[in-house]
């Protein structure tokens, strides 16, 4: 977490921004390490495909991927041994994305406040470090660092006290869970990102405005 940037606005033009496959490609991060890993270890393509599947978009418990995969390719390492390799060397997988930054940019000029809200571990920093992103928002709340996680209305509260803000405005993520419910039950408007996946029937999970890419995101609030 840091201190806000200082631009002001209206009272609710507070940006919550989820982080992995929201501010940045985290799938194709993940595509990047996994194809390292499997070269690294000079393993079949099999292995590359269950990485993939097991990882299930970045939900799935690290020790429920790499678990599978030491048993199915008999691997020496041990899972717990491969995923703290993971924690360290994922994170030089992820890439700075200019048309992300100067967006965010933008919208701090025009006295939006923006603040990251994700789950995550400590680690989630390096990601926000490594993708330039610590110099082009206003402050983060990391679930593990605050001790609470979306979608429980305190890790959204704790973003807002974090930049001295109401929490008035919108949470803008691509986990209806945790994003859209978690937005909805703090008082928040939402924008859900798709990614090509099926809109949900859920009232609850229903958000304000749905959207396939991040650049609409930021067009609907820059217009808002």
């Amino acid at each position: 977490m840091r201190s806000p940037a200082g631009a002001a606005g209206a009272d609710d033009r507070l940006a919550l921004f989820d982080l992995d496959n929201t501010l940045f490609d985290r799938a194709a991060a993940y595509r990047r390490w996994s194809e390292a890993f499997v070269d690294s270890r000079d393993l079949k393509p099999d292995a590359l495909e269950l990485l993939l599947e097991l990882d299930d978009d970045g939900h799935a418990p690290r020790s429920a991927v790499f678990g599978p995969l030491c048993a199915q390719f008999g691997l020496e390492d041990s899972p717990a041994a491969i995923e703290a390799a993971y924690r360290l060397e994922y994170p030089n997988f992820f890439e700075p994305d200019a048309r992300v930054l100067d967006a965010l940019h933008t919208m701090r000029a025009r006295g939006w406040v923006v603040v990251i809200v994700t789950n995550g571990p400590p680690s989630q920093i390096d990601k926000i470090e490594r993708c330039g992103l610590s110099d082009a928002v206003d402050g983060w709340c990391i679930s593990d660092v605050v001790g609470v996680a979306k979608p429980d209305p305190a890790i959204f509260q704790a973003a807002a006290a974090l930049v001295e803000r109401p929490l008035a405005g919108w949470m803008i993520g691509d986990t209806l869970r945790a994003d859209v419910l978690g937005g909805r039950g703090a008082g928040l408007r939402t924008i859900w990102l798709a990614r090509g996946r099926p809109h949900p029937t859920d009232p609850a999970l229903r958000p304000d405005v749905t959207v396939e890419t991040l650049e609409r995101a930021f067009a609907i609030l820059l217009n808002a």
